[in-house]
């Protein structure tokens, strides 16, 4: 098992291509419109929101793409969708299928794996302890 708290390198590992840390956080409102033109149709991540609490990352992906199965041992996660179905596997309740709208909740220490469904590209904003480290392996 490794670790890993660099969330650009995180996101890149799992293929995301373009992440914006700094140039959209902490702003008053942003919009989605806003971030899709300034981003393009591929896949990126921008956070926007870091402060000593908690952070929260917008993460667009194509069909297809996700993220490595994973675990936090400092913090729970939750993730709002945004668009897009989304497959969850959850250590311990199995694959969990979500759409627009959907809360998803993992604790500290649970084992998950994210994937996007169907033909459209999915967003989903991802919320835990800022810089949180993610362990790889089983």
């Amino acid at each position: 098992m490794h670790g890993e708290n660099d969330v650009t390198r995180v996101l890149q590992d799992d293929g995301v291509g373009r992440v914006e840390l700094t140039q959209w956080e902490n702003r008053a409102t942003t919009s989605v419109a806003e971030l899709e033109d300034a981003l393009g149709t591929g896949s990126w991540a921008v956070r926007l929101a870091y402060n000593n609490r908690f952070g929260g990352v917008l993460i667009r992906q194509m069909p297809g793409e996700g993220n490595r199965k994973h675990f936090h041992p400092d913090a729970d996660e939750c993730w709002i969708i945004v668009s897009g179905h989304w497959e969850w596997y959850i250590e311990g309740l199995g694959l969990q299928k979500v759409g627009p709208h959907d809360i998803v909740i993992v604790r500290q220490g649970q084992k998950h794996q994210i994937t996007c469904l169907g033909p459209e590209p999915g967003m989903r904003f991802a919320i835990t302890k800022p810089d949180v480290s993610h362990v790889y392996g089983d």
